[in-house]
């Protein structure tokens, strides 16, 4: 399984199984062989071998790539909404979907109304001064966009790997607002990032490094990512005030 959502709301973890074809549900406190509370699984799901899911628990709904289902959805169900894009992550809010794509225009992040039906974006942040070429797992919080860039598109490293952070009103072609883990500093294959709000910390693991690694990261949890925020042509902005390693690095032995 290649993704994982905490639900703090109904105190839930849910997580997509490709080879299975399904969205599985268990209770947060479970323990050893426990089944799931829930799975979506059949032909009328449309579910096909997706590995990444999202949930929005302001709405209650939990997508996997381009499929709507209630929160509490279960067994073999049609999706109550059907979109003409996948969705990667869910600003709840700005009732905004992020989504991802990659083409002949470069990789981009697209932002869309998530009340809209249309497939054209609000917004598309892409080109050179991004530096983005590809990104397995985003989050957004606080109207920002958070990106676990992966750089590395063979087996060579190239430095260009980071954690890079966007608003949703950001448009065209320009730099991350700010930068962690890179690019030319530890991060390699960065594969998951999600945020700690409590601690201000971004959590991103890294899949060559075998390691989970934890950046302290104020500037998204102060201020939202606003409109009056939007800046054009700039270069990406480290943090000054903490050098670029990590607060804490956990490597498995």
């Amino acid at each position: 399984m290649h993704a994982i959502h905490y639900n703090a709301v109904r105190d839930e973890i849910v997580v997509p199984n490709q080879f299975a074809q399904a969205i599985l549900t268990f209770r947060a406190s479970a323990y050893g062989e426990e089944p799931p509370i829930r799975i979506i699984q059949g032909d009328l799901t449309q579910l096909e071998g997706s590995s990444g899911v999202v949930i929005d628990t302001k709405h209650n709904e939990v997508i996997m790539e381009n499929l709507v289902f209630p929160i509490d959805a279960d067994g073999n169900v049609p999706p109550s909404r059907t979109l003409k894009y996948s969705v990667t992550a869910v600003d709840m809010d700005n009732d905004l979907y992020i989504s991802t794509s990659r083409g002949s225009a470069g990789f981009q992040l697209r932002i869309f109304d998530r009340n809209s039906d249309s497939d054209q974006p609000l917004r598309v942040i892409s080109g050179p001064k991004t530096m983005l070429v590809s990104s397995h797992r985003i989050r957004v919080h606080n109207g920002w966009i958070i990106v676990a860039h992966d750089g590395v598109q063979s087996d060579n490293p190239n430095n260009l790997s980071f954690v890079g952070i966007w608003s949703v009103y950001d448009e065209g072609n320009v730099p991350p607002r700010w930068t962690y883990g890179g690019p030319h500093q530890m991060l390699v294959k960065p594969r998951g990032v999600d945020v700690d709000p409590k601690h201000q910390t971004i959590i991103v693991t890294d899949k060559t490094l075998n390691a989970v690694l934890t950046y302290y990261a104020p500037e998204i949890f102060r201020e939202p990512g606003t409109e009056s925020r939007r800046i054009e042509g700039s270069a990406p902005v480290a943090r000054k005030d903490s050098p670029p390693e990590p607060v804490e690095a956990f490597a498995s032995i």
